[in-house]
């Protein structure tokens, strides 16, 4: 099966999914909409007839005048309740439409492993859920109101016309393959330039989020002018690329909008002249012309809209990119794991990143039984962070098995385990709530004085109570309020509340300055106790209390053992000790 093949068939697929559960509101919002447009198509056929009636006057025809005049003001009428009702269903389609595929993309974005989001542009992901969703909600209400009025409308024309002159639908089948040749020269170099457009806007937003990120470093060293540059660059070349594709809509609308005059005035003389063959009456040529103004204007419609839907198809083709990424973490259907105890086991665990050559570990091997501490240490780029994200279940081994308490993490609901773990992260990651929301985060249940003891045994009360509004103060954007330092033992807080079986410090106190460090570390020897504990960091004083520390080198283990065995030979940890004696405090 080809890709394009395939591509039009996933297209197909999530389109089905989106309107399961929608069909009968679409078959009523379509009722509703063809008895709500009736005038547009049935006046012009009381028009006719009433123009026969002035061209033959008599007051026996006066009755069906009356009849006539009442059914057209009927037809108005009922435009007002038709026509919301119609709204009302639309309303309800299009909005549960972009409702269903923005709970679907953010379900999906939860589902993607960390790998995915290190890789992903969150400018481009926002770009998904916001501009490209909106972009797809205009589509029902654009095919409805475009494509399926002209259906409608032509249905009622080509039945009115085969009634009074048969030989004039010879016209309108000429219409449809002229319209199609139209469209056929203009398609692909549309589709070409949305698609360019599209890139183009997600390359802005990346650079523009990257830019409100970088504010802090950009102005601390002066850069804004590169900066701006950069951006300004992005942003031009947005303008550009919109300038080329409203270019070509522009010649497109206005080449449909010419061959539809063009035709509409063949149609007219032809009309005329069948009239003056005494083939049709006056009223006739009216109802004929009013047809084809109307079912020209909206065929332009259709070509119009070609371009928004080429839009949208570039839309649905962007959201697909995440609704079908394949690298999920896979853990519905397996067997939930609440029972954590804590015993691990690294069995000849590999793992290469895709796209790269060499394996980040390679052939690991290590137990670690419940309420023990292991901390990992070695140069950059040596596989820390790696066993950290295979423990998480954020990677899975390529070969080998890592097990928990005796059995393959591959065969678990991840998530699960994860509720019995707590992470504290080189960079603390807040979100503009107040102290107790973000302390309390995932933890419905947590007491105010839940949250006050985890803050006591992170030494944070102190700077807490001195704020303005203490535990309710906000935090704002990303915890700009408060200091590094500050951050990060709120990020101890956060770990200690959840009262996890596994803890995972990665570099849990670099943010912090030696006499918060002494604090904190004491309090964290304190939570570490009767928890199997992992810990990534590069200051001697932080890892020379674990019961065990593995040293890693390009992937591997090159030594296991305590602090006091490993001190006693030659390895990365004794020199690193070595060079803490001297002053240096990093390892």
């Amino acid at each position: 099966m080809s890709a394009d093949v395939r591509k039009r068939k996933d297209e197909w697929a999530i389109v089905c999914e989106l309107l399961a559960g929608k069909r009968s509101r679409t078959v009523k919002m379509l009722l509703f909409f063809c008895i709500k447009a009736s005038p547009v198509w049935l006046v012009p056929i009381i028009t006719a007839r009433m123009i026969d009636l002035a061209a033959q006057p008599s007051a026996s025809r006066m009755g069906t005048l009356l009849v006539l005049a009442g059914i057209s003001l009927l037809l108005y009428l009922q435009n007002i309740p038709f026509h919301t009702l119609y709204v009302k269903n639309m309303s309800r389609i299009t909005r549960g439409l972009g409702c269903d595929l923005r709970v679907r993309l953010c379900r999906q974005l939860q589902s993607l492993s960390l790998y995915y989001h290190g890789r992903a542009s969150i400018g481009k992901l926002h770009t998904k859920a916001i501009r490209d969703i909106e972009m797809l909600e205009n589509v029902p209400r654009l095919l409805v109101e475009t494509v399926f009025q002209f259906l409608f409308g032509a249905g009622i024309a080509i039945v009115a016309i085969a009634v009074r002159a048969p030989a004039a639908l010879l016209f309108f089948a000429v219409m449809v393959p002229v319209c199609a040749f139209v469209c056929s020269v203009f398609t692909r170099r549309i589709r070409q330039r949305v698609n360019e457009y599209r890139q183009s806007m997600e390359g802005m937003s990346t650079s523009l989020n990257d830019m409100m990120t970088m504010i802090p470093i950009t102005r601390a060293h002066g850069l804004e002018e590169q900066q701006l540059q950069s951006v300004e660059e992005k942003i031009s070349n947005v303008y550009d690329i919109g300038q080329m594709f409203d270019r070509i809509t522009a010649i497109f609308g206005a080449t449909a909008w010419v061959t539809m005059g063009v035709m509409q005035t063949l149609f007219l003389s032809g009309s005329v002249y069948a009239c003056f063959r005494g083939s049709i009456s006056v009223g006739d040529v009216v109802m004929f012309n009013s047809f084809f103004l109307v079912l020209s204007g909206q065929l332009t419609g259709v070509l119009n809209i070609l371009p928004q839907c080429s839009q949208a198809r570039e839309s649905l083709h962007s959201i697909m990119e995440v609704l079908y990424a394949p690298d999920l973490e896979n853990n519905g259907g397996k067997p939930v794991y609440d029972d954590v105890n804590g015993r691990f086991e690294f069995c000849s665990v590999s793992f290469r990143y895709p796209g790269t050559t060499r394996h980040a570990v390679s052939e690991l091997s290590l137990t670690i039984e419940p309420g023990q501490s292991v901390a990992f240490v070695g140069p950059s780029g040596s596989g820390k962070s790696t066993v950290l994200s295979l423990l998480l279940g954020f990677i899975r081994p390529d070969s080998g098995r890592l097990l928990l308490d005796g059995k393959d993490m591959m065969d678990m609901d991840l998530r699960t385990y994860r509720h019995h773990v707590g992470v504290v992260t080189q960079e603390a990651v807040f979100f503009s709530g107040t102290i107790f929301e973000n302390v309390a985060y995932g933890q419905d249940t947590a007491s105010e004085e839940n949250v006050m003891e985890a803050l006591r045994l992170a030494n944070a009360v102190e700077f807490v109570e001195l704020l303005p509004e203490g535990l309710y103060s906000r935090l704002g954007a990303g915890g700009i309020k408060l200091s590094g330092g500050q951050l990060q033992r709120l990020a101890i807080a956060r770990a200690i509340i959840r009262n996890p079986r596994v803890l995972i410090l990665d570099e849990a106190t670099s943010a912090l300055d030696v006499e918060s460090e002494i604090l904190v570390q004491q309090a964290l020897e304190q939570i570490m106790k009767d928890r199997t504990t992992f810990i990534v960091a590069h200051r001697i004083s932080t890892v020379r209390n674990a019961d065990r520390i593995a040293i890693l080198d390009e992937g591997r283990f090159t030594e296991i053992g305590s602090p006091d065995e490993l001190v006693s030979r030659d390895n990365f940890y004794s020199r690193a000790v070595h060079q803490m004696r001297f002053g240096t405090k990093a390892i």
